[in-house]
């Protein structure tokens, strides 16, 4: 397999540029450059880029060697990309892109075993290209009222249908069994929390319940990871319904999306009509855009804890903007304050309502950014960058009242308080956590930190792995989109989402342990970058639905209007359905595979029994397979790790009666 996550890489990256190309296409034939010429030549240049994964292919077909060619058709690429921008007249586009070019081009002379992402840079470069060309005579009038009017039913429908498509998912693809280490962990801990706890006891037979990423300190036993996302599963757990967490978080990080492609997509309209329905569609892209993509929609239906970052990271920097908005704004679903007397307007049902937004926004922007720091701490902590300069810019200027600060400490100590609580009684020292002790029990846990060796640059930069891994929030329509929204009237929206998506990039292009591939559902570390792309995207994109609305006409007057807009819905939809057979299955199999002593012990309904793990005749870690409920002593189904014979004896010994079964490499249990 290649990693990350599929075992046919150059059909999915061919499926992904020609899809990200379409949709580029799209947005060039909807906002040409000056001259048709330029407007060809520049389209010419992206699909050159974009179909350079299939010149092997071309080259076996006419017998020829394809290896020299690979540099010399990406520079054909930028050649047509500079002549295009001549042609268009533009001395900030031409100069950008003769830069750009001797860039990529130094590039790739450095870079070993990256020609699929070298080709993704050079298109991702185009969607920054199309980004400043479409900046090219916007002058929004950022004074404008913002839509006053309510999107609760439409957050509420993105709710449902997210939630309800992970579900799918969590079925489906992992019939809501696990089998990485980190999940078990997770899993662990959310028991232990389920019963108000913060750590289990140590089990008889301790070495028969071992879990990879379970540790025993001073007597008890925790996972490795801090709270906050167990802390969510939780409840979930004790109910017995744990497989519903992820998907709900998917629900909640839909939502705030939604809720960010809006912003993001206000007064790019001519007049106040057209902005308003701008934002409606791009309410309802960015979310689907999101969740669309395989990679976040696999996290959302497992329970890894990536999705809940993306989620604390979407709405702290949605609250912030909230409650720093210009008070001259009308609320969101309101009528503006009718005109009289300070006093008047102090105890007015609306004053109330700005007050209390004031406290609610603010204690959402606590406990985001404090649950951010406790689901992924380093995680949370690269994010929190752009969305703290923008907390103190708003405190300099006056943005924040008094109500707003204090409802954010209130929320950051709450939960941040309860996380150091917790974690000093699982350690029995202040301000230290799983990871502190890690190292001296699992030493390839260690944090090590180097400059990446040239083949390996694309592990921090997926500009291949994240066009086909969350497409369509592909990198080039982000970036476009986000250049695009600078000329609209959330540009603080902008600055957040790209200062904090360059820390989470530049902290794991360094760390050692993100290159190559490892377990899990794609590049989860990079993970919270889906945000800006599926808001930039949206943003982008939105516009061009605008124009269908001539499709009426359409049929009379040309294709012309509605035709970027069918472009781009024929690029989503094709990307989409050409994807998801290339991830989804592979996800399916491996899941299959590896949880078969689970399914089987769950197929064959069993009561009283012990099912023994063997190492080396089991199809996953038995570590991993070892999934015990903490605080449950007498479950119905105990699966114990055998290692020797001392370990039957113990078993035995501590639980008698039960009937014995052996795993093996499929869903058969054979009596002992």
């Amino acid at each position: 397999m290649y990693l990350p996550y599929t075992d046919k890489f150059p059909e999915a990256a061919a499926v992904a540029g020609q899809s990200v190309a379409a949709a580029l296409t799209a947005v060039i034939w909807a906002r040409q450059l000056r001259t048709r010429a330029a407007t060809i030549l520049f389209g010419v240049a992206i699909w050159i880029a974009a179909l350079s994964p299939l010149a092997p292919s071309f080259a076996g077909a006419l017998h020829l060697d394809p290896g020299p060619r690979d540099l010399s058709i990406f520079q054909i690429s930028a050649t047509f990309a500079i002549v295009a921008m001549l042609l268009d007249g533009s001395r900030r586009l031409s100069v950008l892109a003769a830069v750009g070019q001797c860039g990529l081009y130094a590039l790739a002379n450095y870079v070993r075993d990256s020609s699929t992402e070298i080709a993704f840079a050079y298109i991702f470069f185009y969607g920054v290209l199309i980004g400043v060309q479409a900046l090219r005579g916007a002058a929004p009038d950022r004074t404008a009222p913002a839509v006053a009017r309510s999107f609760a039913r439409q957050d509420g429908v993105i709710f449902v249908a997210t939630t309800c498509l992970a579900l799918l998912v969590t079925n489906l693809v992992f019939a809501r069994v696990v089998f990485n280490g980190d999940e078990v962990a997770n899993s662990f801990q959310a028991d232990v929390y389920g019963h108000l706890r913060a750590s289990a006891p140590i089990p008889p037979c301790p070495s028969m319940f071992e879990n990879y990423w379970v540790f025993r300190h001073l007597g008890h036993a925790f996972s490795q990871y801090t709270p906050g996302w167990p802390l969510f599963m939780a409840p979930f757990q004790r109910l017995g319904i744990i497989w519903l967490a992820g998907p709900v978080m998917g629900g909640l990080l839909a939502v705030a999306i939604a809720r960010l492609s809006r912003r993001v997509a206000s007064g790019l309209g001519t007049t106040p009509e057209e902005s308003e329905r701008i934002v409606v569609v791009a309410g309802w892209l960015g979310p689907f855009f999101a969740m669309l993509g395989p990679y976040l929609l696999l996290n959302s239906a497992s329970r890894f804890s990536h999705t809940m970052v993306c989620a604390c990271f979407a709405w702290a920097v949605e609250s912030l903007c909230a409650m720093t908005s210009n008070t001259s704004e009308p609320l969101e679903g309101s009528e503006p304050p009718a005109t009289g007397s300070r006093e008047q307007s102090s105890r007015s049902p609306t004053r109330s309502f700005a007050l209390g937004r004031d406290w609610g926004y603010g204690f959402l922007l606590g406990a985001a950014t404090s649950l951010g720091l406790a689901t992924r701490p380093a995680d949370g902590a690269t994010l929190g960058v752009g969305v703290f300069l923008y907390f103190l810019w708003g405190l300099a200027h006056g943005r924040i009242t008094w109500r707003a600060f204090l409802g954010t400490a209130i929320g950051f100590l709450l939960f941040g308080g309860l996380t150091a609580i917790i974690l000093r009684l699982q350690l029995g020292a202040w301000f230290q956590t799983g990871y502190t002790i890690s190292p001296s029990i699992h030493p390839e846990s260690r944090l090590n930190l180097s400059w990446p060796e040239p083949n390996q640059l694309k592990n921090g930069i997926p500009l291949a792995t994240g066009s086909y891994g969350w497409w369509p929030a592909a990198p080039a329509l982000g970036i476009a989109g986000l250049f695009r929204a600078l000329g609209g009237r959330e540009r603080r929206v902008v600055f957040m989402l790209v200062t904090s998506g360059l820390a989470l990039s530049g902290f794991y292009f360094f760390v050692e342990f993100a290159r190559g591939g490892y377990e899990g559902l794609g590049p989860r570390y990079v993970l919270p970058l889906v945000v800006p792309m599926a808001t930039g995207g949206a943003c982008l994109l939105a516009p061009l639905f605008e124009r269908a609305r001539a499709l009426g006409s359409g049929f009379r007057l040309g294709i012309g209007p509605a035709g970027p807009a069918l472009l781009m819905l024929l690029a989503v939809a094709s990307g989409v359905i050409r994807i998801a057979p290339r991830v989804y299955p592979i996800a399916y199999q491996e899941n299959k595979f590896s949880t078969a002593p689970l399914r089987a012990a769950r197929h064959g309904a069993l009561k009283n029994a012990i099912v023994v793990l063997e190492p080396g005749h089991l199809p996953a870690s038995e570590t991993n397979l070892a999934q015990n409920p903490p605080m449950n002593p007498n479950p119905d189904v105990l699966f114990l790790i055998r290692r020797g014979p001392a370990d039957e004896v113990c078993a035995r010994k501590h639980f008698p009666g039960r009937t014995w079964y052996r795993a093996g490499m499929t869903e058969t249990l054979t009596p002992w």
